[in-house]
């Protein structure tokens, strides 16, 4: 009994260690962020559980509880933490988007704006035929056309309109504040969208497009990028799993079962962009210009600055553990530590 006591306070003692150790980080790190989850509630997920390692609260049974939160339609509320530590995020990947999402810890919080500011490098899935109301799988239908026509070489001319510095309309369904409160706060709660939302100036590097296929005229053009496991697992065969019998495709439903529906012209495109570019708007501009609806299936954000994808990220289940976060953020000490001195070397 004694001896289980002493075991007790000693483990209680290990994780007070860790969590004292985790108040003392002070740095940026790059996580990749799994589909499903917004980056609010990978955050809270972070501060929950840093120290707790094996003790942590399973990242899948955090992941569902998120899920119920956003499914019950009634505005988010978290409980208060009892960790005073100050975290953040350096840009928003929507919910059902994946890829490097970088985080800042008490100090590091002040460099997120770097990150706000910087290039990002994008691979996204999009389908010709039917355009939705948030530009995504995700929304409910307001547009369906013939896609039979469109061409992989018809794609390829309209994309240099789209690159450099063009003027975009934000989605409804964004983070953007119009008179104190976020556009998706407005759609989600069934409001009047703001009259008066302007376009905004916003740059795109380069885009390419990696394959095409069009099942009615037999078209493939280009390779196409096979997802990572976890992604394709997500995509592929569960969210948006293609069934058969999956109802009637039509104007007022929800995109989310069609989504990979083969009858629909399929392209995948590699973005390199600045910030405050949004991927599916770019994709349903495109549909537009073509005369032909297009609507973005899945993103893959696959670098943020001078940090990528599986090189530079560590993965959800690593965010409970103090040695593996500290050893993230001098990770990217040292990648960023590189990058001046290449620069010095060239100058």
């Amino acid at each position: 009994m004694l001896k289980a006591a002493a075991a007790e306070v000693a483990a209680k003692q290990a994780t007070s260690r860790l969590i004292g150790a985790a108040l003392s980080m002070n740095g940026i790190f790059a996580v990749n962020k799994p589909p499903g989850i917004s980056c609010t509630g990978l955050l809270d997920y972070f501060k929950r559980n840093i120290g707790r390692g094996a003790a942590a609260v399973p990242f899948e049974e955090h992941y569902e509880q998120e899920k119920e939160l956003r499914n019950s339609g009634k505005k988010i509320r978290r409980r208060r933490y009892s960790l005073n530590l100050r975290v953040g995020h350096g840009g928003t990947l929507d919910v059902e988007a994946a890829g490097v999402m970088i985080i800042g810890v008490n100090k590091g919080c002040k460099l997120l704006s770097e990150y706000l500011n910087c290039g990002k490098s994008y691979l996204a899935n999009a389908r010709f035929g039917v355009a939705t109301d948030s530009c995504d799988a995700e929304g409910v239908i307001t547009n369906l056309s013939d896609p039979h026509a469109v061409t992989g070489e018809m794609l390829n001319a309209v994309i240099p309109k789209f690159v450099g510095s063009i003027q975009q309309m934000p989605p409804i369904y964004s983070a953007i504040k119009v008179d104190g409160k976020r556009l998706y706060d407005y759609a989600r709660g069934g409001h009047e969208i703001p009259a008066g939302i302007k376009k905004r100036q916003v740059n795109v590097s380069s885009i390419k497009m990696l394959f095409f296929e069009n099942p009615h005229s037999k078209e493939q053009l280009g390779r196409r990028v096979v997802l990572p496991v976890e992604y394709s697992d997500y995509f592929d065969n569960g969210r948006y799993r293609w069934s058969v019998d999956p109802g009637t495709m039509k104007v007022g439903n929800v995109m989310t079962p069609f989504a990979n529906n083969p009858n629909l012209p399929f392209f995948q495109l590699l973005v390199q962009s600045g910030s405050g570019v949004y991927i599916r708007s770019l994709i349903d501009d495109m549909g537009s210009e073509l005369g032909c609806s297009a609507t973005m299936i899945s993103l893959l954000r696959t670098s943020q600055g001078s940090l990528r994808l599986n090189h530079d990220t560590i993965n959800v289940e690593d965010l409970a553990y103090v040695d593996r976060v500290i050893g993230a953020i001098r990770h990217v000490d040292n990648v960023l530590q590189h990058n001046i001195e290449s620069q010095q070397t060239k100058i």
